[in-house]
């Protein structure tokens, strides 16, 4: 007799060809803020770093304005894969 076991791994959200991070600071009263961004992204043929960082820059300071004219402390953006 035979006993066969079946299992099925997690359903996985499908991932972008490059992995990005970007951290940004703000001034506040006494101090700073700083947040980072991160995800997955696969860019249209042709797009370069910096049209990347400008669309990534223009999305934050369209969704949290406070951020619209921070400094960057950190930007990357590689292949996603090891």
């Amino acid at each position: 007799m035979t006993t066969e076991q079946q299992t099925t791994a997690p359903a996985t959200e499908p991932q972008g060809t490059h992995q990005y991070f970007l951290t940004l600071q703000v001034p506040t009263g006494g101090g700073f803020v700083i947040q980072t961004w991160s995800g997955t992204w696969t860019p249209p043929a042709g797009t370069t770093r910096h049209d990347f960082y400008r669309l990534l820059r223009d999305d934050i300071a369209r969704n949290s304005p406070e951020f619209a004219h921070a400094s960057v402390l950190f930007f990357d953006i590689q292949r996603n894969t090891l």
